[in-house]
């Protein structure tokens, strides 16, 4: 009967420290805040060093950078973004045979990403002008700040982490491999002309305040009606493990 409630709390689980509500009020307070800074660096007008970042990056652009860029411009645009976080849950369904964990995955890439779209919404801020910058994709409206292909790509590192990653050898190394994915799309945005490097800067904390606020919600309220593999572990730091408290039970 031991062995059985010790095997039930050391099954994997996506994550296990973010269940806290505390965590609601960190992610809800870390998106105000950058939303903030980015109303703040609308109206203080134009910046004159973010402009001359990418009139520099315009001056030194290459075909191998601008083929990278313009792949991951369309791949991870709209149509691009659905079918990979598609074929995402697809091949986690059949590998995992775990609806829940499908889920889990899906709904931390997609608040993730649609927290830019709000972002956006707040902030409307308007795109690097495209001649001053020689833009290579045409972008004239009000929703440059945050980069929606930045926060989708740190959404999706955020959801392999959970979810994919289950020891922490592989966390560690999703973590850094997903680092890298990230700088790299940050930095393609800014090199076709379509985004200040603050707006860029800005997704990474706009996505991840997102998330963070999302996984206290997910966990405590919708988790638990899908099974209990989408659960964080009742052995959380500072929190007794039910199976120590069975042992000590049973040894009364």
């Amino acid at each position: 009967m031991i062995v059985s409630h010790q095997h039930r709390s050391a099954a994997p689980y996506p994550w296990g420290y973010f269940r806290s509500w505390w965590w609601l009020l960190v992610g809800a307070l870390g998106f105000a805040i950058t939303a903030a800074a980015g109303l703040a660096i609308k109206g203080s007008g134009p910046k004159i060093a973010e402009l001359g970042v990418d009139t520099a990056m315009a001056h030194d652009r290459n075909p191998a950078l601008t083929a990278l860029s313009l792949a991951i411009h369309y791949g991870l645009g709209p149509a691009g973004a659905v079918i990979i976080v598609l074929l995402s849950c697809l091949i986690l369904t059949v590998a995992r045979r775990n609806l829940a964990s499908t889920l889990t995955f899906a709904s931390v890439v997609s608040i993730g990403w649609l927290s830019s779209e709000l972002g956006k919404r707040i902030v409307e801020r308007i795109r690097p002008p495209a001649d001053t910058v020689q833009a290579l994709i045409p972008e004239h409206g009000m929703d440059s700040f945050p980069s929606g292909h930045t926060a989708f790509a740190v959404a999706l590192v955020w959801a392999f982490v959970l979810v994919v990653a289950r020891t922490p050898r592989a966390k560690a190394v999703t973590t850094i491999v997903g680092t890298v994915l990230v700088a790299v799309v940050a930095f393609t945005r800014v090199y076709l002309g379509v985004h200040y490097p603050s707006d860029v800067i800005a997704s990474v904390f706009i996505a991840s305040a997102a998330i963070l606020a999302w996984l206290p919600v997910w966990d405590n309220l919708i988790a638990h009606r899908l099974g209990n593999h989408t659960r964080a572990p009742d052995s959380l730091p500072g929190r007794p493990n039910p199976a120590e408290r069975h042992t000590a039970k049973d040894r009364r």
